[in-house]
């Protein structure tokens, strides 16, 4: 044997064996479960032997719903998260012009006027005041709305008369000129900022890879594009990629992707390729999520369609035939709809044995959940969501329609729909132990003890099945990946206390001890 675990709680995940105490590990595969006693005996000259009391561990955390080198590079921006104004947003953006060379470009994430004291959403002029000398863009927390200075907007040629982008929107002052803010309308800043080198992602990819593994994960789903997925095979190549990556693509990279013979499952078991990632809609914050009802804060508004059905509809059949799984980013309950009707059309023409996937469910009812079970479509949740978002769910959509439809994990695991869990970094920290107390606790803040529609809690066991064997399933590695059983992969994720005999409210304060891939210790404490 090549390693020997003993003495630990170890949960599984597997359903008809979900715990054991003691594990041993050969050629990078689980060789064997069981007590202490027995596993004890298997060691041979040179196993390494791990005496682990007190520990949990579990397989392999998965954090399903990423932007992975994006991540990465939200590490070297400003960071504007958990900011108490938009003032001191502005403190951190000229702290960040200070030495910079005039016309470099200064972006940072994470800015969300929902915690500000006035709601107030921000404009170019204090930009403008902060960075006079750069081009700025500040990225909301969602990622669906940015606010520039005007250096931004006179590079990207935005003037009174530029029409709003397809899905988006540019804010405008009263006498019609630009504000400085922008909804899903990212792109047209991106297209004028210098593109990152090969390089640049590569390094990304490595930030990432360390706050990953630090955090206890063993794998993440990655939403991003052909050049992010060139950074991680060039990291692969190199024997650098020590964790394990399903990425997926946009429909616009499938042309490209079919020139390389890229099909789907292409790849290794550290990087692989099999999914689209389509967007019906925006985002709550941004007042863009697609709703079949106006919002209560703003009757006039019912969101937008990122994507209109008929297109999704194709965009859906695109990825079919082309053998891909199919990802709908849907946060609003209209677009829900959408995206499951989208599927059950696209089903049609090309039957198969799809293990599609609706990303965020927040606001869904309960004839769409009935569709997810019918049609056995993974919801894909973020949990650590709700301790920011569930003060503006309810004044943007109300109390009563969140009590009957909103962020309902528990109706969807009841009905058995499978449910995988994720952070959206870098729209979140990417710490999974936040995730695994999100959903254990729906708090309504990161100390508060107040629980926010308690009766959609979920267990520890169940959320970590949501970071473990539903994750494998929608990523089609399930007979390696997922669970804890002889002959798949020692993927390990070693918490320092027990969390099932810890206090959810103290679960923060748990470490990742060890972080274990194909039986290699590739982070330790």
């Amino acid at each position: 044997m090549d390693l020997i675990i003993l003495n630990a709680r170890i949960f599984t995940s597997g359903q008809a064996e979900p715990w054991a105490q003691a594990l041993a590990v050969k050629d990078g595969r689980i060789a064997a479960l069981g007590r202490t006693d027995e596993i004890k005996g298997l060691k041979t000259k040179g196993t390494q032997v791990l005496d682990l009391p007190g520990r949990l561990i579990t397989p392999g955390l998965t954090d399903a719903h990423t932007h992975f080198t994006m991540f990465g590079q939200s590490l070297r921006t400003v960071d504007l998260k958990n900011t108490p104004s938009w003032e001191a947003c502005l403190a951190k953006v000229k702290k960040a012009a200070q030495g910079r060379p005039a016309g470099e470009w200064i972006t940072g994430w994470g800015w969300n006027h929902n915690d500000w004291a006035d709601k107030s959403e921000p404009t170019k002029e204090g930009l403008d005041r902060a960075a006079p000398d750069n081009p700025v863009m500040m990225v909301r927390a969602c990622g669906h709305i940015v606010v520039v200075n005007s250096r931004a907007l006179a590079l990207a040629g935005v003037t009174r008369d530029t029409p709003d982008p397809e899905a988006g929107r540019i804010e405008r002052d009263s006498s019609g000129e630009p504000t400085g803010l922008l909804r899903n309308a990212r792109k047209i800043f991106e297209r004028v900022i210098p593109e990152p080198t090969l390089e640049d992602l590569k390094q990304d990819a490595l930030a990432a890879q360390e706050a990953a593994l630090k955090a206890g994960l063993t794998g993440v789903h990655s939403i991003e594009l052909l050049p992010q997925w060139d950074a991680l095979a060039a990291l692969e190549e190199e024997g650098k990629l020590r964790m394990r990556i399903h990425h997926l693509l946009r429909p616009e990279d499938l042309k490209e992707a079919a020139a390389r013979g890229m099909k789907p499952g292409a790849g290794s078991d550290r990087l692989w390729f099999g999914m689209i990632k389509l967007f019906a809609d925006g985002s709550l914050g941004a007042g863009t999520a697609l709703l079949h009802e106006p919002y209560q804060d703003d009757p006039g508004n019912r969101g937008l369609a990122y994507t209109e059905p008929e297109e999704l509809r194709a965009k859906v059949e695109q990825a079919y035939a082309y053998g891909c799984d199919v990802a709908i980013h849907a946060i609003g309950d209209r677009a829900a709809t959408n995206a499951l009707d989208a599927l059950a059309l696209g089903r049609k023409t090309h039957p198969g044995p799809w293990r599609d996937r609706v990303e965020h469910v927040q606001l869904c009812r309960a004839e769409d959940r009935a569709k997810f079970k019918e049609m056995d479509v993974t919801a894909s949740i973020q949990p650590v969501f709700v301790p920011t978002d569930w003060a503006t769910a309810e004044a943007k959509w109300g109390p009563e329609r969140c009590t009957e439809s909103g962020y309902a994990w528990k109706s969807l695991v009841y009905m058995g729909i499978r449910v995988q869990f994720g952070s959206d970094a870098p729209v979140e920290p990417i710490d999974p132990i936040l995730g695994l107390k999100a959903a254990v606790t729906r708090s309504c803040g990161p100390d508060s003890a107040e629980c926010w529609l308690p009766e959609q809690r979920l267990s520890l066991a169940e959320s970590i099945v949501g970071f473990t064997r539903n994750a494998a399933w929608t990523s089609r590695k399930e007979d390696r990946l997922g669970s804890l059983a002889p002959g798949k992969y020692a993927d390990l994720t070693v918490f320092s206390r027990d969390l099932f005999q810890v206090e959810p409210q103290e679960w923060p304060g748990v470490e990742a001890e060890m972080t274990i891939i194909n039986g290699q210790i590739e982070y330790r404490k």
